[in-house]
């Protein structure tokens, strides 16, 4: 890492402003500042104001993501699972082409697209036909790809412009944007959960809870899962209730306002000086063959993808909808984004005390505790409150690997931003996409021991680089030293 040059803004001891000594007037000293420190000054308050545009625009955005993806298995049966596959598979495509695509339309047009085909896949659920809703998801996974690595190279670039500019340490400036971040983008868990439990349950004439033959939980298999009771879309061949369409008409309204921000309020992304297309095309995949760190950390990508398919899809349709209704998901996923929401703000502060490597291990026990009480525990109505707790639990686990391996890949590849999150997300993307489509063959059992395998295979590996991050920086303070 370069030296970091001092801050513009910072007097030195001799009472001078970069360089410059004060003007006398009258009696009083008083300091007046250059053109260079005003313009600084406007330029790291602009920094902050794009920053916070930029979670602004999640929120709005993903509160109708995230809404429609916890619902979407048990709104439209059987067509949910494939769509959310396809939503999910389009994103590993474009996480290979998005260097190239930021590169030739610019960051803002990117994320602009990105909402549009946001508002499409949203649209299609007030009509959820298979032939409708899969492509359309497919046409927004394609998006997923480019605005996720949109966003961390946003972040990432501000970042470091910021410490140009102030002189703090890299490492602060970077987790205290991705704790802001992190805590905004997970809120939308809360609000999109918020929505749907007010419009489902509350306006629901029918809160009853389910009956039916077959045992919820672990040993739901695909020969025993049928669909859930009360549901008349038939997969998604029939039109949505007038409860469903208030909910799909509330999410697209956010997701319209998401994209106004973006418009009107958004800086447009600066690249110094952009390579060539040729270099851009291949960087993602050199970057993955040729850097053992990134090739460490395909685990945590997939695990990314996979843990959260384990709250979204199985616990959403196989314990709550199963046992409880439809009209629980909402709430109980409120406990999810709540916690995710508050320890995505936390994480960032307890690093700076327990370090990642620890945050790591705490987030691995927690996801180990989760999983075996689903495996052994047997869902049942008139203990509601395991719904919240699970959840809950899940929620901070998730909340400490989003921002903390987001911190972990800003650090291993700050000067190959693009590259290196493209690949973050494109295998990310793979993980939710693999997990969706054995969503519908496997038994519940076996794809909790499957994201258990995952998840050790994932905190070794990470490990693993967190020491050899390290042991850079030890030998790079001995060069400097020597």
């Amino acid at each position: 890492m370069t030296s970091i040059p001092e801050s513009p803004g910072r007097s030195h001891k001799n009472g001078s402003i970069n360089g410059e000594n004060k003007t006398v007037h009258g009696d009083k000293d008083k300091a007046t500042p250059s053109r260079d420190d005003a313009a600084t000054v406007k330029e790291i308050r602009d920094i902050k104001r794009n920053v916070a545009v930029i979670c602004f625009i999640w929120v709005f955005t993903f509160t109708a993501f995230s809404g429609l993806q916890n619902l979407e298995t048990s709104l439209n049966p059987g067509v949910g699972n494939y769509a959310l596959a396809a939503l999910t598979g389009g994103g590993t495509i474009t996480c290979l082409l998005a260097p190239v695509i930021l590169d030739k339309i610019g960051g803002k047009p990117s994320l602009i697209i990105s909402w549009l085909c946001l508002m499409i896949f949203v649209g299609s659920n007030y009509w959820p036909k298979a032939s409708l809703l899969i492509p359309s998801a497919f046409i927004e996974g394609l998006a997923t790809g480019i605005m996720w690595t949109t966003q961390g190279v946003y972040l990432t670039t501000d970042a470091v412009r910021y410490v140009e500019l102030t002189g703090i340490p890299f490492e602060s400036v970077l987790n205290t944007m991705w704790r802001a971040f992190g805590m905004a983008f997970q809120s939308t868990q809360v609000w999109g959960n918020l929505v749907s439990s007010v419009v489902l349950q509350t306006f629901s004439s029918n809160t009853s809870t389910p009956h039916h033959s077959y045992t919820c939980g672990a040993d739901m298999c695909p020969d025993t899962d049928s669909p859930p009771p009360g549901n008349a879309t038939d997969g998604g061949s029939s039109g949505v209730t007038s409860k469903e369409y208030t909910l799909i008409s509330i999410y697209m309204g956010f997701t319209v306002v998401g994209l106004l921000l973006t418009i009107f309020f958004l800086k447009p992304l600066k690249k110094a000086k952009p390579p060539s297309t040729k270099e851009l095309l291949f960087s993602t995949v050199r970057c993955l063959f040729t850097n053992s760190n990134m090739v460490l950390l395909l685990p945590i990508s997939l695990y990314l993808g996979v843990e959260q398919t384990i709250m979204f899809a199985e616990f959403t349709k196989n314990y709550i909808n199963c046992e409880l209704g439809i009209g629980w998901i909402g709430f109980a996923m409120l406990c999810f984004g709540v916690t995710d929401t508050i320890f995505s703000a936390l994480s960032g502060i307890l690093a700076k005390y327990l370090k990642r490597p620890i945050m790591f291990f705490g987030a691995t026990m927690i996801n180990i505790a989760v999983l075996a009480s689903m495996l052994l525990w047997t869902p049942k109505a008139g203990e509601k409150y395991i719904f919240f707790l699970l959840p809950m639990a899940w929620g901070i686990s998730d909340a400490i690997w989003m921002t903390m391996s987001a911190a972990l890949v800003s650090s291993a590849f700050h000067d190959k931003q693009e590259p290196a999150f493209a690949n973050l997300r494109m295998f990310q993307a793979l993980g939710s996409a693999i997990a969706y489509t054995y969503h519908q063959h496997l038994c519940v059992n076996v794809k909790l021991f499957m994201c258990f395998g995952l998840l050790m295979l994932n905190f070794i590996l990470t490990t693993v680089v967190e020491i050899r991050i390290k042991r850079k920086k030890l030998r790079s303070y001995h060069e400097l030293s020597e």
